[in-house]
């Protein structure tokens, strides 16, 4: 009989240290997110420049092309640094369940976002419905890939609040981009241009959201250890 208590305490000490290193492991990468939110920032700031240049000077002003390009350049560069910068980072802890997360969202920022380029080369110039169209569509391919690697993040985490978090955030996107409701944007210095509420919610979430992703894994990791004691259990034994 003690003998198999001292099994089962065994095994349950072995799954408390792979939990344990396993929210260690996304304590670490918590700050990937934090960092995925300040360069999205940084990029926003980088945006109303350009908004606030085009309203001043008009549409051939050097800087507005400029910070045009440098809006979409910064975001992708910024993404595939941070992301193989905590690739090699999380490989020397051996962790697949943290490495599986990070690669997923590698993936999905850096993928989805050249995939972006190609699309936006690929639509024709003009000014039709059609175009405008098309236009709007490149919303899909920059949310779903996210909405999707926050429900893995949610699953492989182990965190419900992130699964219920996305899923309601996920309807409220399709309503916002079906009602094709807009609003004036990058008014900084003139009328600016009419943008759809669905694209601001993106802005939020690349922007907030990451943040806060990124705070509540690591407060997640921190208080983990409260959660699996097995030390009374050892002491009744």
């Amino acid at each position: 009989m003690d003998k198999n208590v001292s099994f089962a305490l065994d095994d349950i000490s072995l799954i408390k240290t792979v939990i344990d290193r396993t929210q260690k492991d996304f304590s670490k990468i918590s700050f990937f997110f934090i960092w995925i939110g300040i360069i999205n920032g940084i990029a926003a700031i980088i945006e109303q420049l350009m908004y606030y240049f085009r309203n001043e000077y008009g549409y051939g002003f050097g800087a507005v092309h400029l910070l045009g390009i440098g809006y979409y350049w910064f975001r992708i560069l910024g993404y595939a640094f941070i992301f193989f910068y905590y690739l090699r980072k999380i490989k020397s802890s051996s962790n697949d369940i943290s490495n599986g997360m990070l690669k997923i969202w590698g993936i999905v920022l850096i993928g989805s976002y050249a995939l972006l380029f190609l699309y936006m080369y690929l639509i024709p110039s003009g000014n039709d419905d059609r175009i405008n169209t098309l236009w709007k569509c490149r919303e899909l391919i920059e949310i779903l890939p996210v909405i999707f690697a926050l429900f893995m993040t949610g699953i492989l985490a182990q965190k419900r609040i992130i699964t219920v978090v996305t899923a309601i955030y996920s309807v409220l996107f399709f309503v916002l981009f079906l009602s094709m409701k807009q609003v004036s944007f990058g008014t900084i210095g003139g009328s600016g241009t009419l943008v759809s509420v669905s694209s601001i919610t993106i802005r939020v979430v690349m922007i907030f959201g990451m943040i806060a992703l990124g705070i509540f894994l690591k407060m997640g990791a921190q208080n983990h250890g409260h959660k699996y004691n097995t030390r009374s259990i050892s002491d009744e034994a």
